[in-house]
C-alpha cells in the first residue's frame, strides 16, 4: 500500500473521535503484514489518564483482530508540523509491532517518516509474540469464528443517489461509477473483456437500523420470508452483492448500469461472472 493511501485512511479515521476536550481529532491508520488497514482515533475521557490515543487504539484493536506483524503506522492531525506518538504511544507500538516506520502527515499535505527505533531509540522491554503463552493453538479450543473481522475497502461507489430510500426505481437503466483506490489499478487488468461484473458493497447507511430475522417482504411478493432468503439491505452484516452492466473503464474507475447502490457506498471487492451463473 502507497504512503499516501494509509494517509488517507488515517485522515478519513479523524471522523471517529471522541474529543470533546481537546477538540483535537486524531487518526491513525496501521498496515499489517498481510495487507490489511486497521484504523484508531483518539477516544478521550473526563478523566484525561484514561483518554486513549489514535495509535495505541488502532495497534490494540489489530491485535485483538489476530494481526502480530505490522509495516507502517501513519498518524494524522490538523496541525504544524505533523503529529508525532506520543511517549505512551511508542511504547505500545515497540512492544506491539516492533521497528516499524510512523508516517505522520497533517491536513497541509505535509509529511514526516520516522522508523520507530529512532523515535524511541530505549524502549522498556520487548515481548517476542513467540513467547506470548496466549498463542495459535488455543484456536483449535476456543470458537475463534466468533471474533468480529476487519475488510478495508478497495474503493467506493459514486452517482446521484444520496438515501437508500430515494433510489430511482429505474436504476437497473442508470449509470454510476465504481472508483478504485489507484493502487488497486492493476487488479482491472482485461476487466473490460466481461459484460457483467458482482459488486461486493459495505452498506454503510444501512447499519443502525436494525432488521428482523423474518418478516414480510416487498422485493418477494409482500410474502413471509428468512433474511437469508431475499435481498433485504437489513441485515446482521450489512453486505451487498450487486449484479452490474460494465460500460466503460477508465483506469482505475468502472462505469455500470444497475447498481441498486448509493452514493459513497464502500465497496470490498469486485467478483466477475463465471459461465454459467
Amino acid at each position: 500500500m502507497r504512503t499516501e493511501s494509509l494517509l488517507e485512511a488515517a485522515q478519513a479515521a479523524r471522523i471517529r473521535a471522541y474529543a470533546p476536550y481537546s477538540q483535537f481529532p486524531v487518526g491513525a491508520a496501521l498496515l499489517t503484514e498481510e495487507g490489511a488497514v486497521i484504523t484508531g482515533a483518539n477516544v478521550e475521557n473526563a478523566s484525561s489518564g484514561m483518554t486513549v490515543c489514535a495509535e495505541r487504539l488502532a495497534i490494540m484493536t489489530a491485535v485483538h483482530a489476530g494481526y502480530h506483524s505490522f509495516k507502517k503506522i501513519a498518524v494524522v492531525a490538523d496541525c504544524s508540523s505533523p503529529p508525532s506518538p506520543c511517549g505512551a504511544c511508542r511504547q505500545t507500538l515497540w512492544e506491539l509491532a516492533g521497528p516499524i516506520d510512523v508516517i505522520m502527515g497533517n491536513l497541509d499535505d505535509e509529511v514526516l517518516i520516522e522508523p520507530l527505533h529512532k523515535l524511541y531509540p530505549r524502549p522498556f522491554g520487548y515481548e517476542k509474540w513467540a513467547e506470548n503463552p496466549v498463542g495459535n493453538y488455543m484456536l483449535d479450543q476456543v470458537e475463534g469464528w466468533r471474533i468480529p473481522v476487519n475488510f478495508h475497502p478497495i474503493g467506493y461507489i459514486a452517482n446521484d443517489f444520496s438515501d437508500p430510500d430515494r433510489i430511482p426505481s429505474n436504476y437497473k437503466e442508470l449509470l454510476s461509477k465504481v472508483v478504485l483506490t489507484p493502487e488497486y489499478e492493476e487488479g482491472l487488468y482485461r476487466i473490460e473483456e466481461e459484460e457483467k461484473i458482482n459488486i461486493i458493497a459495505y452498506l454503510h447507511q444501512a447499519r443502525n437500523k436494525g432488521y428482523t430475522l423474518k418478516e414480510k417482504r416487498l422485493g418477494r411478493g409482500n410474502e413471509v420470508y428468512g433474511v437469508f432468503v431475499c435481498r433485504a439491505p437489513l441485515r446482521p452484516n450489512s453486505i451487498a452483492e450487486t449484479r452490474v452492466e460494465l460500460v466503460d473503464r477508465n483506469k482505475n474507475v468502472l462505469t455500470v448500469k444497475g447498481a441498486d447502490l448509493v452514493n459513497k457506498t464502500p465497496v470490498l471487492d469486485l467478483k466477475t461472472i463465471m459461465p454459467g451463473d
